[in-house]
């Protein structure tokens, strides 16, 4: 009996598949460099893409062949009539095409701006995606401080709640103080459970950005603001020469004007040389046989593949235009949209945030002195929670306006940012 029969040798068989499926162990936590990093080496997505450059540079090795020799025979025996000759011949001929023109350095120089252009569009495409894993991430972090924030303020109201419930108890508030606060805790208790299944929504979220399933990790940073570069001629500059998408109309119109050279040397004719022997039988006579052929391009003249090259420039040139006109749009978009959002979280900072601590106390203290009734602080603590979650999504909307700048002007390619 074999270890394979053994109801051991079959649980191992099946927990090592299993283990296999797993595929690499993912950490429980990652920062934003580290969830770039995924998408870059583990991401399917990206090694699919990247794929596709092999695909294409596997036309360099055609460029680069000759055209296949040709071998011909033909047979000649008389069947009726006096014999003016040989009665039965044979003739085998080798017939060479020859590229005389330069065609194979033309195709070999072409197919190496068609891989070029393929490395660059497949590096649009990935910082198309590193852009989606920025906001994804910057997401997370927002919901997990969202989430923070509320089962602090839970913890705080709880806190209160049972100083009410003792002062109840011993008749200096009413039973409503209690009924009143202890409703509003549960409330807000919902509400934060609610906020930890957002998290968990936007954690599955980058997680499937990444391509990578059965992960929910924790996202370790920070919202706070970073020196994204907002001046308008910088970015411009920058992106002109990073910027993804740009380096990819480039390289397609490259590789368009190499098409086009292509097209046009193969206008002109392939010779072809042919040598060979014919021999006859009866007289047992041997002959050599040398011959060349020239195609004569009266009619066609790759007419065809020149005009689509030549068109296909025109497109190329055309959407150059397009890219660089909503590159300037979106990068004049993106930073006057950071300016402002950056504004309004300063004047958060410094009119509200740093007030809140000295409110809930105010807020505490007026109800214990009976200065105020339980809506009042109840309303108290209410405001004092949307104002640190507003805080934390006007946060938010500041890093995925930074996202937009970086996506925008190319600094992706850059330290900036990360």
């Amino acid at each position: 009996m074999s270890r394979l029969d053994s109801p051991w040798g079959v649980f191992l068989l099946l927990l090592s598949a299993g283990a296999f499926a797993q595929g690499p162990a993912l950490p429980e936590s990652l920062t934003l460099s580290k969830a770039l990093e995924l998408l870059e080496q583990t991401s399917p997505r990206t090694a699919a893409d990247k794929a596709q450059i092999d695909v294409v540079a596997a036309d360099r090795a055609a460029a680069d062949v000759h055209p296949n020799p040709s071998v011909s025979y033909s047979g000649q025996r008389l069947v009726s009539g006096a014999n003016t000759g040989a009665v039965t011949q044979h003739q085998v001929v080798l017939e060479q095409p020859l590229l005389i023109f330069n065609q194979r350095g033309v195709r070999r120089d072409a197919a190496e701006l068609n891989v070029s252009a393929a490395k660059a569009r497949v590096a649009a495409d990935l910082a198309d995606r590193r852009r989606q894993v920025r906001e994804a991430f910057v997401e997370l972090l927002s919901k997990q401080e969202q989430a923070r924030v509320l089962d602090e303020s839970a913890a705080d109201l709880e806190r209160v709640e049972k100083v009410v419930a003792g002062r109840a108890s011993a008749g200096d508030r009413s039973r409503y103080d209690v009924a009143r606060i202890e409703i509003e805790s549960r409330t807000l208790r919902v509400e934060a459970m609610n906020a930890k299944a957002d998290v968990e929504e936007a954690s599955r979220k980058l997680a499937a950005q990444l391509g990578l399933p059965n992960w929910a990790p924790h996202a370790e940073g920070d919202l706070s603001p970073a020196q994204i570069e907002t001046d308008f001629t910088r970015l411009w500059e920058t992106a002109l020469q990073q910027r993804p998408g740009l380096r990819a109309m480039r390289e397609r119109q490259a590789a368009a004007r190499g098409a086009l050279s292509v097209a046009q040397r193969d206008r002109w004719p392939v010779p072809s040389i042919s040598a060979g022997v014919a021999f006859t039988q009866s007289d047992d006579g041997v002959s050599a046989y040398f011959g060349l052929s020239l195609p004569l391009p009266l009619f066609d003249r790759n007419q065809g593949a020149v005009a689509r090259a030549t068109a296909d420039i025109e497109a190329q040139r055309l959407g150059e235009e397009a890219e660089l006109a909503e590159t300037r749009a979106e990068i004049e978009r993106a930073g006057g949209v950071l300016v402002k959002q950056r504004e309004a979280l300063s004047t958060l900072e410094r009119d509200v945030v740093g007030r809140l601590p000295a409110l809930r106390k105010m807020a505490e203290d007026a109800y214990r002195e009976g200065q105020s009734g339980i809506l009042e602080l109840l309303d108290a603590f209410r405001s004092l929670k949307e104002l640190r979650v507003q805080y934390s999504r006007q946060q938010e909307s500041v890093k995925l306006a930074e996202v937009a700048v970086i996506a925008a002007a190319g600094l992706d390619a850059t330290s900036q940012g990360r």
